[in-house]
């Protein structure tokens, strides 16, 4: 994406006393990576607008009123895993039984490698790794991501090197991952209701209306709402309303990353996620398929989450993502 005449600036602080990392735009929040232990896994939360509106939803981390309570696992943007040998990333989280975290693994934060702050860019560089059951740790992860602006649009590049340790490491057929985000519920496509919700408190109550409903689900092959889920696309997006504020949000599969395009793990219920595994888990009469890493080899994946002050059309998204894979 070029760069415009904006002398904006990208701060990136570390505080890892509270375990975070927060990202400020001119001086305002933008977001924060965090690897608070109730949540398994390090993700970037909130991610907030050129506005001030959260695009994230808070729950169960922090929690604001009228937000739903479903899949507590999914928090912030994330990336995990449904079968990584044979064990599940993706839905480990606190509200899990102890029988079911029996077959769940989790992805700890190890170091901040670097920081970097600047004008319209920001840069951080972190390592996890990725733990199963047993405290084996099966996975390398390092991390670089990038955060830039340019007027009142925002994107986040996150590339991320995967290097098995000493074991082969297989991703197998699952529809649960990996690059994802869980929107706000103003993001939500209208029919997504009835629907539990808590309050601030933590009060939880239903809601059977779908006011303020405003989500609008598209991906690069034209395809809409529940009808993305399972394909294979370039790209997926929702674009609607938080208060008055008009706002697309989009995640972007590079075409240097295994299986591209990926399979679209897109949920009307305010889910945005990128799964270049599984194929099968999506269609029954495909193929099955897997992916072993061998000891000591390393997987790379590029991604972006983009921002717009807009309900953006598809000839928008299109030329967004060109400037992406440039």
């Amino acid at each position: 994406m070029a760069i415009g005449t904006f002398a904006q600036s990208v701060k990136v602080t570390a505080n890892e006393a509270k375990q975070r990392v927060d990202v400020e735009i001119d001086g305002k929040l933008f977001t924060s990576y965090r690897w608070d232990e109730r949540i398994k896994r390090p993700v970037l939360l909130p991610v907030i607008t050129d506005g001030g509106a959260f695009i994230t939803r808070g729950f169960p981390i922090e929690t604001r009123s009228g937000e739903t309570i479903g899949h507590p696992h999914q928090v912030g943007v994330s990336f995990s895993y449904g079968d990584v040998n044979g064990f599940d990333f993706w839905n480990n989280s606190t509200f899990r039984t102890a029988k079911e975290l029996e077959r769940m693994g989790s992805i700890a934060h190890r170091k901040i490698v670097r920081i970097k702050s600047g004008k319209t860019r920001g840069e951080l560089v972190t390592e996890s790794v990725w733990i199963l059951p047993n405290g084996e740790k099966i996975l390398t992860e390092t991390t670089r991501y990038s955060f830039e602006v340019n007027g009142k649009t925002r994107w986040i590049d996150r590339e991320t090197t995967l290097t098995a340790n000493d074991q082969t490491v297989v991703f197998g057929d699952n529809k649960e991952g990996l690059f994802a985000i869980h929107l706000t519920r103003e993001l939500q496509q209208e029919n997504q209701f009835p629907v539990k919700v808590t309050d601030e408190k933590g009060n939880i109550s239903e809601i059977k209306t779908n006011e303020n409903l405003t989500g609008e689900y598209l991906n690069s092959e034209n395809l809409s709402g529940e009808k993305i889920w399972g394909t294979v696309g370039k790209w997926a997006s929702v674009s609607g309303k938080i208060g008055s504020e008009a706002v697309t949000v989009a995640v972007f599969d590079s075409p240097k990353n295994l299986n591209f395009p990926a399979s679209m793990m897109v949920r009307p219920y305010g889910l945005l996620a990128l799964n270049p595994f599984g194929r099968k888990s999506f269609d029954p009469q495909a193929e099955a398929r897997k992916f072993a890493l061998e000891p000591k080899k390393s997987l790379k994946f590029r991604h972006r989450l983009l921002i717009l002050a807009e309900k953006a059309a598809p000839e928008t998204l299109a030329k967004e993502y060109r400037n992406f894979i440039k």
